[in-house]
């Protein structure tokens, strides 16, 4: 098993339509995938004469689940009423006991088409065990309906920072760099601070990683896109004393600094943080670099994704495997992908090859193969990890 290096995965059966702008997750065991955007969606064999229909501007609504042993794709079935604006959506994975719920999913923002005219306001649930949509009376002081937002989650608290909505009124898109906090436990929404005559915090599609009761924006402003070159200070949040500081960042001994960049790959592991891809409206981007916190200590990594993307999605595993999918590989803003990159950036734990090798025994890896595998004595809690979401 390759570590260190990109691998381009190809899944065995169906796969999801090529698309951008949609969110993903990891619990370790599965990707997910939800919601996104296709300029011109062909939709096979539903016209007069079993032709395609071609669909402009289709926005997704769709769950996908990738099982990282077997690597098979799954369109979930779910129950309730799923989030129809998903596009530039956050999903963020959580183990929160909820009405004893488990594992979860949780969602915020998204768009419809045409961009702004319809948000999503909610923060929702996608209970797992369920396969239920569940949104969440929240209260306090709400952020407003927005897309293009960042998210995470530290010691049950949810941060939600930066985005963007439509101004019907004056007819023009807002880009904001408002910042809010969910008690998840209490489901209470306080407002931590804004600051709208900075605009060097106005940020949309970026990255954020919290470490030692601090936040980071991972990526570029757009105040920063067009004055600066290089990412060599980064926009810091302290939790303590709930002040914004813009830091250093130390450079990388060989590469020097990432250059700017938006729509681009980005998570976390422990106090690393990756970003991979993404744009700076000149030439679209496939380097990868790792951030390490709190140091702000840029390295390089010595792999460049297969393909030049933006406005896909990254996610990263405990166990410390990255994974990217989708996106646009060229500024014309019109082809997309349906592409799926492993990278290992650890010696993979033994489980995962043992199970791998035993995997590639198989003739094929439907449901019914897989299930076989307990009769040949696999323990419960390794087929745990290669059940497969229907």
């Amino acid at each position: 098993m390759d570590v260190g290096k990109f691998i381009d995965i190809q899944p065995q059966g169906i796969e999801p339509y090529p698309r951008s702008g949609h969110c993903c997750a990891t619990d370790g065991n599965n990707l997910y995938v939800y919601g996104g955007y296709h300029p011109e969606y062909h939709k096979s064999g539903t016209g007069p004469g079993d032709e395609d229909v071609i669909i402009e501007n289709q926005i997704f609504t769709e769950m996908w689940c990738f099982n990282l042993s077997t690597e098979t794709w799954r369109e979930v079935s779910t129950v309730g009423e799923k989030p129809t604006a998903s596009a530039s959506m956050s999903m963020l994975f959580r183990t929160v006991i909820l009405d004893t719920c488990g594992h979860m999913l949780l969602l915020y923002g998204g768009t419809g088409h045409p961009w702004g005219r319809n948000i999503n306001g909610d923060l929702i649930a996608f209970i797992l065990s369920e396969r239920r949509w569940k949104p969440l009376q929240c209260t306090g002081d709400c952020p407003v309906p927005k897309y293009g937002q960042a998210m995470v989650v530290s010691q049950g608290r949810l941060y939600c920072f930066g985005g963007c909505r439509w101004l019907p009124d004056v007819e023009r898109f807002l880009f904001n760099s408002e910042l809010h906090c969910l008690d998840i436990k209490e489901q209470t929404w306080s407002f931590l601070y804004a600051d709208p005559q900075n605009r060097s915090r106005i940020m949309y599609k970026h990255g954020l990683a919290v470490y030692e009761n601090k936040l980071y924006v991972v990526g570029s402003s757009y105040g920063d896109l067009y004055s600066l070159t290089h990412q060599e200070k980064l926009h810091v949040f302290d939790l303590d004393t709930k002040e914004w500081t813009i830091e250093d960042a130390v450079r990388c001994p060989k590469h020097g600094y990432p250059r700017q960049r938006k729509y681009h790959g980005c998570a976390q592991w422990k106090n690393e943080v990756y970003m991979c891809g993404g744009h700076n409206n000149r030439v679209v981007l496939r380097d990868v670099w790792k951030l390490e916190l709190p140091s702000l200590q840029w390295t390089r990594l010595p792999t460049d994704m297969p393909v030049n993307t933006f406005f896909h999605t990254a996610a990263i595993t405990p166990s410390k495997c990255l994974y990217t999918f989708g996106g646009i590989t060229d500024l014309e803003d019109r082809p997309r992908t349906n592409a799926i990159f492993r990278l290992w950036l650890a010696i993979p734990p033994l489980l995962d090859l043992a199970l791998k090798k035993v995997l590639t025994l198989l003739p094929d890896r439907n449901a019914e193969t897989i299930a076989r595998l307990r009769d040949l004595g696999v323990p419960s809690h390794v087929m745990d990890k290669v059940i497969l979401m229907e």
